[in-house]
């Protein structure tokens, strides 16, 4: 079950700023695709490699977003904020782990949008706009601001979890495995998938915390919906 929070200023704030709202969700829906399509370049089996994953889900989200803006429906809306929080989350872990743990290099146009152009609008978009509202403001009824319950970030760890046994039969160019770090093989890749699923955890309860600090109204009243 999602919470929501009554909120009649989010109306008056949301009904004032649709077309930049419009034309900020636009700016990473384009740039997530370029950085995608520049990665892949041309073949589909590049989708193996976590970091174009993670930038084809913000793609997604972005563009789902703007091309449903005038939907009114508020379970969608909690669709789509929900996936605005997991593509944030994995955006950051692509930017963290690509910086800290793989070779960092930013100087192709594919690899600094998706390692951190993409992850830095993602969470610049949640940061200042939090999980958003449930349905369409309308000139005189209050809006209800999305508060995702305790759990969700639990759930964040479905779409990794489904890549790992992608993962562990893939290999690359050289038949070697996507990331040195992470061997199949290696009496260690227990341990490391271990410590990756506390990094998504950690993440995902940041990304869930700064939404719920975001969907605190200063006047307002909680309720509850449908998830």
């Amino acid at each position: 079950m999602n919470n929501v929070r009554t909120d009649r200023s989010a109306a008056v704030a949301a009904r004032r700023v649709p077309g930049l709202l419009i034309c900020w969700r636009v700016v990473i829906a384009a740039l997530a695709w370029w950085g995608l399509l520049a990665a892949l370049d041309g073949d589909i089996t590049g989708l193996k490699y976590w970091s174009q994953v993670s930038t084809l889900v913000v793609a997604l989200t972005a563009t789902a977003w703007t091309l449903t803006f005038a939907v009114r429906s508020p379970r969608w809306a909690r669709f789509l904020s929900y996936c605005r929080g997991a593509s944030t989350t994995y955006a950051i872990i692509t930017a963290v782990i690509y910086q800290t743990l793989l070779s960092g290099f930013l100087e192709s146009t594919s690899s600094l949008l998706e390692h951190a152009v993409v992850p830095a609008l993602a969470v610049l978009d949640w940061v200042l706009v939090g999980p958003g509202l449930a349905g369409r403001p309308t000139a005189d009824a209050a809006v209800t601001r999305i508060v995702h319950p305790w759990w969700v970030p639990l759930t964040f760890l479905i779409l990794p979890t489904c890549y790992l046994g992608v993962y562990v039969k893939s290999r690359n160019g050289s038949g070697r495995p996507l990331s040195g770090f992470l061997n199949p093989a290696g009496d260690d890749f227990g341990l490391w998938v271990f410590l990756l699923v506390l990094v998504f955890l950690a993440v995902g309860y940041l990304v869930w915390g700064i939404g719920r600090a975001r969907s605190m109204p200063s006047r307002g009243r909680t309720t509850s919906a449908g998830p």
